[in-house]
């Protein structure tokens, strides 16, 4: 009889302990959450590297400003929208059909 008990009372604690398992693994704080985060992380990762390149690019950018007075000249007057003595600027407006 009392082999018998044993073998029900450790059966059911094994069912208990599995189904705790199975809860902590399928449940709001288990796999899910897990493969939730896995995919916040890559998001992360690729908008780092995104705007590392765009860091990047920009560093180029100031370089060749600073390696280059007429790169200069050029964007400031580009920007401002300035025009040397002898330029001539054409401006093309697209017809809508």
């Amino acid at each position: 009889m009392r082999l018998h008990l044993r073998t029900v009372l450790s059966t059911g604690a094994l069912i208990l302990a599995g189904g705790y398992m199975l809860f902590g693994l399928l449940g709001p704080n288990g796999i899910p959450m897990v493969l939730e985060r896995n995919r916040h992380v890559r998001a992360l990762q690729e908008k780092n590297a995104d705007l590392e390149r765009e860091i990047e690019q920009r560093r180029d950018r100031i370089r060749s400003l600073s390696d280059s007075p007429s790169e200069q000249e050029r964007q400031v007057r580009e920007k401002l929208k300035l025009l040397k003595k002898d330029e001539t600027t054409f401006v093309l407006q697209d017809l809508k059909k």
